[in-house]
Formats: structure tokens, sequence, C-alpha cells
């Protein structure tokens, strides 16, 4: 996520989904302020399950979560204060996809993918509080997710929701003219000579302008009739596309949109494939009390859209026990999501993550404490038996200046596979001041690497497509997008990986 995005994490549940697709090009905004619920996700354990399911079971699963809820939070207060969990309410965490497609997609991926261990998606359930995140503090929540975990009825119970950000600061077939749109000479990250991805050169070649592939963004909100978006005709599939009172929404999805998408019209800037199709999913959904933020259902629902050689973007981070932020897939739920993905060829990008409270980078390859976490795991270390790979790409983020390094705040380790620019990004965005107009901004963070490494994912697909006649999976893509990269000056030490280089792949005879 973006550098400039470090408030709270919000927390929200999911009650009851409802999978609605947009059959207009540009959705409408949200322009009324949504106030998110309170929201954990618990996964029962396996046995506990088959003994709730079975005909003689005198108790369903939501009673008991209920219950053992109610019972973690007696004591989950300090000073005797009343817990503000108060009565909650249960339901299916992933249900925005039908069971039998689910199943369906499970099945798609065990045959593509020999190493996927299926995941019993009905195992998971969402606990929905009466109170937003703000009436429910973090505190109260973590003492309640230490005492629920301790229970041997649940294998796992996490938070729900992503990184609260901040404000940041203030298809088309013909061949690309890139020289008379106006940002187009500040956009260093498209060149090559080691300064970019060389997107340009890209342009060159059928298929480098991202014609013949699909990308789906997953966060909170975008401003997709953008004077230099609107042309994209980029779709929301389904969520919602909302306006928060905090004004980050809008200008973070814009700006992550542009750099892949920026039409090529002698207006703003260009994006790294313009001819690409877009499409959103938004993590905001519609449940039975009101809105509440679910990202491991967002994200499988995504996937029910896309096949093999497809992009997914997950524009999301997750802070620990001491406000550091990592990526999403520490969180079990997440994880199992995504590995679906990746498991039915779907490429994942996801952000490393930008750091502790202090804006020092994370070293991934250490243990993370997640919140109301009774012990710590070393999730993204390989030489941990904690290990376990998602098989999305980890994005991290360097300096725009060459000779090029590791950002300050960009976290890192042996887990990152590759990395883009993270500073100096100029995209679109939005100007909440200004009742949000058009704008257009230094993007910068995880958060703006990752639509880099996205647009450099969709590139290569696209040649591949052009000259194979069908597309690589995501496991391919991850090997084959390091090939040729540019190191940091300090590779070894900064632990980010390459950054791809499109001309290395295409001179190379990589993607004939």
């Amino acid at each position: 996520m973006s550098r400039i995005c470090r408030a709270l994490a919000a927390l929200s549940l999911l009650s009851s989904l409802v999978h609605t697709v947009s059959g207009a090009a540009i959705p409408p905004r949200e322009d009324t302020p949504i106030i998110a619920r309170s929201a954990i996700a618990v996964k029962l354990d396996a046995a506990t399950a088959a003994s709730l399911q079975s005909r003689n079971a005198r108790t369903s699963p939501a009673q008991l979560i209920q219950d053992l809820i109610t019972k973690a939070a007696a004591g989950s207060t300090s000073d005797g204060k009343r817990s503000g969990v108060g009565s909650v309410k249960v339901a299916p965490l992933f249900s925005s996809v039908s069971t039998d497609k689910l199943a369906g997609m499970v099945q798609q991926a065990v045959k593509n993918d020999p190493t996927y261990v299926p995941v019993d998606f009905g195992t998971w359930f969402q606990v929905q509080f009466p109170q937003s995140t703000e009436e429910t503090s973090l505190d109260e929540i973590a003492k309640l997710l230490k005492k629920l975990g301790r229970n041997k009825e649940i294998a796992s119970c996490q938070r729900l929701g992503m990184h609260r950000r901040q404000l940041p600061a203030a298809a088309q077939t013909a061949a690309l003219k890139p020289n008379d749109d106006p940002l187009y000479s500040k956009q260093g990250y498209l060149q090559g000579g080691g300064q970019g991805i060389n997107a340009a050169y890209a342009w060159g070649f059928p298929g480098g302008d991202g014609a013949g592939t699909t990308v789906i963004d997953v966060e909170r909100g975008w401003q997709l009739d953008h004077e230099d978006l609107v042309k994209a005709n980029i779709t929301l599939l389904s969520g919602q596309n909302f306006k928060d009172r905090y004004g980050g929404n809008y200008p973070h999805g814009t700006a992550v949109l542009g750099e892949m998408l920026m039409v090529d019209n002698k207006i703003g800037g260009i994006g790294i494939v313009p001819n690409a199709r877009g499409h959103v999913v938004g993590v905001q959904r519609t449940v039975n009390d009101g809105p509440v933020e679910n990202p491991p259902d967002a994200i499988v629902d995504a996937a029910s859209y896309l096949k093999v050689g497809d992009v997914m973007l997950l524009e999301m981070q997750t802070a620990d026990n001491d406000s550091a932020l990592w990526p999403i897939e520490v969180e079990d739920a997440e994880f199992d999501a995504i590995r679906l993905a990746t498991a039915m060829g779907i490429t994942v990008i996801e952000p490393a993550g930008n750091g502790d409270a202090n804006g020092i980078g994370v070293n991934l390859d250490g243990p993370v404490v997640r919140l109301g976490d009774n012990s710590s795991h070393s999730f993204l270390n390989p030489k941990s038996k904690d290990f376990r790979d998602s098989g999305a790409i980890l994005v991290g983020a360097g300096s725009a200046a060459y000779p090029r390094n590791r950002t300050v705040w960009s976290n890192y380790g042996s887990r990152v596979d590759v990395h883009a620019w993270g500073e100096h990004i100029w995209t679109s965005s939005v100007n909440v001041t200004d009742n949000y107009s058009d704008d257009y901004i230094e993007f910068d963070g995880t958060s703006g690497a990752a639509p880099i490494i996205a647009g450099a994912a969709l590139s290569v697909q696209g040649m591949v497509y052009k000259n194979r006649g069908k597309k690589l999976s995501g496991a391919d893509i991850r090997k084959l997008i390091k090939v040729g990269g540019t190191a940091t000056i300090n590779g070894a030490a900064d632990k980010i990986g390459v950054m791809p280089d499109l001309k290395a792949l295409i001179d190379g005879g990589y993607l004939k």
C-alpha cells in the first residue's frame, strides 16, 4: 500500500454477501461517507466442523462461535469495563461465490497445480460486531482474538479489513503515440537504460501494450470516469466503489489504475498497458446490518472472473500487533484465498508492505505477531518451519534515481520477488479538496510499485499470447519476470529482487 497511508487498520466483516455485477461501463460513485463495521474471521477446527455438520449435532457452527465469542469477550476488557463487542452475527466468510462454483474453482486448482492442498472454505466464518471500528478498539479486538484462539475448536481467527490509508499528497488498437501525452516525459518508470521497466520498448511488439490481457484491481474505490481512464471502460464487477470519510479511496485506486491503464489520448500520461482490459472488485460488501470489508471473499470473488494468464492486483496490506505493515497474505483467510487463485493459474501481484510505525522497512524473514496472536510465526522465511508460499508475486519498492536502491520504508526479505519504483510515480488521481476533481500526482509506496509489476506481467502475457496463442500460468510469470532484471546497487543487502526489464526478455527470445 502507499507509504502515505499509515492510519489504523479498519476491521470489518461480512454476514451475507451480495454478488452484484454492474451492467454499466462506469458504475456510480458512492458519495455518502461509509463507516465499516468491526469484524473478525474465524476458522473452525476440521474435526469440530465435521461434528457440527453431522445429523446428530445439537449445535450449529454459528451458535458455537457465538458462544465462544461471548465467553472470550467477557474478559477481553481492562479495568472491568463492559466489552464493546456486544451481540454478534455469524455467517459464512466466503459467500460471494456459490458453493458449487467455489468447488469447481478448487477442482480447477487441483488439476492445474499438483502442489495445491485444497482448503475447506466452508470452515471459515465471519463475525460482525454491532459497532464500527472506531467504537470497538483494536485493543479490544486483539484481546478477544487471543482468548478466542486458545479454544481447541478454533483453527484460526483474525481481524477483517485492510490498513486504513490517509489522503495522498496533493481500449484502443492504434499504435501508441506517448509523446503527445503531457506527463509522459515525467514517467521514467516506462523507460529503459536501468531507469524503468522498458515498457516503451515493449510497445513496439504485438501484445506489448497489453492487448488481449485482463487485470482486476482489488481495493476500496476508484474514480472510473477520470478523464484519462474513462475511455478505458473499466468495469466494477462486484463489491462497492465508495467514498470514505478519510478521502483516500478514490485518489489511491485512481492512481493505481492510471499506472497500468491511462489512455493514449493527449491528456495526462499513458499507462504501461493501455490496451489491456481492466476491471475492479471492491472489498466493501453489502451485508445485513450495513457495509463491511471482507478482503478474502473479494479475492475469491475476483478469481471467479479470471482464468489462466489473467492478473489480479491486491492493493492491500495488514498491520501486526505493533502496527508494522505486512503483506496481506500473513493473514490466514487471505492466504487461503490467494493460494486458490494462484493454483488456478492466475498471476497475483501483492505489495510487500511499507514498514513499521517509524517508517523503517520490515525484514519479512523475521517473525510476525499478528493482531491477537499468542505467538509469532515466520510465514515469509523460506528457511522457517512456518514458511508457506501463496504463489503470489511479492513486490518491494526501489528509488526512482539511478543507480537505484531500496527505499528506507520498503519491506524486504527472501520472499520478495521483484521491485519497481516506489516514489515519483506520475499517474492519474483525484483532488479531494476540490470536489474530487480529476488530478495527477507523484504516487509512492509499495502500492505504487505493485501496479508497475502488474503492468510488466500484462505486457509479457500480451506478447506471449500473440506469439504462442496461449498464456503463461502465474507460476511461470513469477519465474520469467525476474530474468534479465535490474538489481539495486546493493542488491544482496536490499533484498527486494530485481526490477523487470521487458527489453531483456524480448531481445533474449524468452517470449517467442
